[in-house]
């Protein structure tokens, strides 16, 4: 499930759902097996070096407000709690 804005996607596989820079966005897996999301950035920005901080595990053990300090770091921030009270499709 992804929301952009006001809209929410069920995607499945093979689905492509398009972001837009400073428009809202939230993403959630609601289904059973594994799930799949393949994002890119255009202009990527910091977002590799975002990622990267991810993947060493910097945020394992943040608290929220670091965790969006390093967010904001990176030219983003969160703006919409995530995804948690759905219908499953």
């Amino acid at each position: 499930m992804i929301k952009v804005g006001d809209e929410i996607h069920q995607a499945k596989a093979g689905d492509s759902v398009f972001g837009p820079g400073k428009v809202p966005h939230s993403f959630a897996k609601v289904g059973k097996g594994e799930g799949r999301l393949l994002m890119f950035f255009q202009p990527a920005g910091k977002m590799e070096e975002f990622f990267k901080k991810l993947s060493e595990g910097v945020a394992k053990n943040m608290s929220e407000a670091e965790q969006d300090k390093i967010r904001e770091e990176h030219g983003f921030k969160r703006v919409v709690p995530p995804i948690k009270n759905f219908k499953k499709w």
